[in-house]
């Protein structure tokens, strides 16, 4: 299915995984009181824990905010296929671990237009016998199927990211591995670019500043979707979006 594919048709294929922290568009009536391996991109790791981190503050502030949350997936559990080509030095007793490392190692961390980012291998279920390939080399292919979760945002969602550059055209910020760019035009008006230091994000108050390494809530406005890599367009310009903490508060 090519990058422009339906969105639609793309959500349909894949099934939604009951996943912890699934943070999409949420509307509060507030209450009383106060409210993997070293192939991976450092993101991956990052989303793990973000989503820990998010999940333990939630629930701190669920005891004086009531939230009506409206839930769209964006982590699936999904069926997939590869073909794992292994040299001859692996044949043996131990070559289904070795296509079990090899699987991961290739897949996780990895991106597509269609699923989004290949989060982790849960589980591999069928090796097909091996074939050797026609190069000369003796190498045998064998074709695998696994399970796996994925990583794959929607226009309309909402989630969260950390800011990792500021400047006067808006700022860039990361949820796991997705990049995410936010214009000076989708901030808000009461909030003005400074320079002074620190490039910032501040509020007329001064009590709202969004620098490099700030966690902001964004809903996902716009989408550019490659074969191998998806790229996103925010907005912090709507009710309970915006800064929610600095990296160095958690």
């Amino acid at each position: 299915v090519g990058s422009r594919g339906s969105l639609a048709s793309h959500r349909a294929l894949l099934q939604p995984l009951t996943f912890r922290r699934r943070i999409q568009s949420a509307k509060c009536e507030r209450g009383g009181g106060a409210g993997g391996g070293a192939h991976q991109p450092r993101g991956f790791e990052k989303l793990r824990r973000w989503s820990k981190e998010r999940g333990e503050r939630e629930e701190r502030q669920g005891e004086g905010a009531r939230c009506s949350i409206a839930t769209g997936a964006m982590f699936f559990l999904i069926q997939l296929d590869k073909n794992i080509v292994l040299d001859p030095r692996h044949f043996g007793k131990n070559m289904k671990e070795v296509i079990h490392e090899k699987l991961k190692t290739e897949v996780e961390g990895s991106c597509s237009g269609r699923y989004g980012f290949i989060i982790l291998v849960t589980s591999i279920y069928d090796i097909s016998v091996g074939i050797i390939t026609d190069d000369g080399t003796a190498r045998a292919k064998f074709h695998v199927k696994y399970d796996c979760i994925a990583f794959r945002p929607f226009k309309g969602e909402v989630l969260d990211a950390v800011v990792t550059q500021v400047n006067k055209f808006g700022f860039f910020a990361e949820a796991g591995p997705l990049s995410i760019f936010v214009s000076n035009q989708l901030i808000g008006e009461d909030m003005a670019f400074e320079s002074v230091g620190e490039n910032a994000y501040v509020s007329q108050d001064q009590q709202v500043k969004i620098v490099k390494d700030a966690e902001v809530r964004v809903r996902v406005v716009g989408m550019r979707i490659d074969a191998s890599e998806i790229f996103c367009i925010a907005t912090i310009r709507e009710d309970y979006l915006g800064l929610i903490g600095n990296a160095a508060d958690y």
